[in-house]
């Protein structure tokens, strides 16, 4: 299933650590823009980070995530580059620090048209993100284990 981007993208994720999903705003002039949930209403936006103006379709630069992966319960920013580069940008808890590589060798993993997607969530249950990755030739899902610093070499979980 293709995502639909007309003008900017929009996912829940809970940024500030509350337990509550806020609304993370991807705009087409490249700003990270956080909406906090306020429990009957969202709050107004704030830039969390900037740059990312070639990202939101998936079909340019690459693809923005946000998980924790840190296990801090804030979720992180994870850039997919189609140089097939996955870095992590810390969230600390007003902005996204200037990232560190934590694998390679995605490219043909951006868009989904190609071998096939990648996703980040617990699977573990240790309350860091772990790296999904779905193969659309095969139907294999396979995980990566957060190891802190990096995605182990990963364990076939089913093949659809």
């Amino acid at each position: 299933m293709k995502e639909i981007v007309s003008r900017e993208k929009v996912t829940p994720a809970d940024i500030d650590g509350d337990g509550k999903d806020d609304l993370v705003l991807q705009r087409t002039d490249g700003a990270v823009v956080v909406h906090r949930n306020l429990g009957s209403s969202f709050g107004a936006g704030t830039v969390m980070s900037k740059g990312w103006g070639r990202f939101v379709t998936g079909q340019d630069l690459g693809r923005l995530y946000f998980a924790d992966i840190t296990g801090d319960n804030k979720a992180d920013l994870i850039i997919h580059g189609t140089d097939g580069n996955v870095s992590v940008h810390k969230n600390l808890g007003t902005y996204f620090d200037s990232g560190t590589l934590w694998s390679s060798g995605w490219g043909r993993f951006v868009t989904g048209d190609d071998l096939g997607r990648l996703r980040f969530g617990d699977t573990t249950g240790d309350g860091k993100a772990d790296l999904y990755i779905h193969v659309i030739g095969n139907g294999e899902v396979s995980v990566r284990k957060n190891m802190g610093t990096y995605f182990d070499d990963g364990t076939l979980m089913i093949t659809l």
